[in-house]
Formats: C-alpha cells, sequence, structure tokens
C-alpha cells in the first residue's frame, strides 16, 4: 500500500482492487482505491500492476494527458481517458458502464 500526503486525505482506509473491462471480463489492472465512494478516475500512482501502467508513473516523457493513450482492453473497448486532475496528478478518467470492479484477493 501507498502511504502518503493523498492516503491520508482520504481518511487513512485504502483497498486493492481489480478493474476489469464489462465486455470481456478481462483484467486492465490492480488498482490502490484511497477513502470511499465512487470510483471516477484512476491514478498513474496508484496502479498497482501490470507493469505497463504501473511503469507510466516513472516514465519522464509523460507530463501531461496528450502524452499518453486512451486506457483501450484488448477487446478494443475503450475504458477511459487521459486526465490531470486539480492537483496536478495525471489519472484516466473512467467511463461508467465499461468497467466493473472486484476485491483484489
Amino acid at each position: 500500500m501507498k502511504k502518503d500526503k493523498y492516503f491520508r486525505e482520504r481518511g487513512g482506509t485504502a483497498k486493492l482492487i481489480n478493474i476489469l473491462c464489462m465486455n470481456c471480463g478481462k483484467l486492465i489492472f490492480v488498482y490502490q482505491k484511497d477513502g470511499h465512494g465512487w470510483l471516477k478516475r484512476c491514478y498513474l500512482n496508484r496502479i498497482i500492476e501490470p507493469k505497463k501502467y504501473s511503469e507510466m508513473q516513472k516514465d519522464k516523457s509523460i507530463k501531461s494527458p496528450n502524452d499518453f493513450d486512451n486506457l483501450i482492453c484488448e477487446c478494443g473497448e475503450i475504458i477511459g481517458s487521459p486526465m490531470k486532475y486539480k492537483d496536478g496528478r495525471l489519472a484516466f478518467n473512467l467511463i461508467r458502464g465499461k468497467f466493473k470492479r472486484t476485491n483484489y484477493k
């Protein structure tokens, strides 16, 4: 678990969840969800695995939403689009109904 200022700001509670494609059921990534409430966006610094997505936060060439592509499943379904949140963190803005979340085991 990543315990930083964002973790503490959201009550100090977090859980790991799987983000799956609603269309085919394939695992997109494992994500650390801080706090409670709807899952609207996935911050790059909270993606745990696979390395394809978890390494994006360390990539120096990614500085704006224009530097990375939409979040697309292997089946071709668009799950989310790149964005920059008001606090400056890069994230995927998720499209409701295109993904489902399950508890990580």
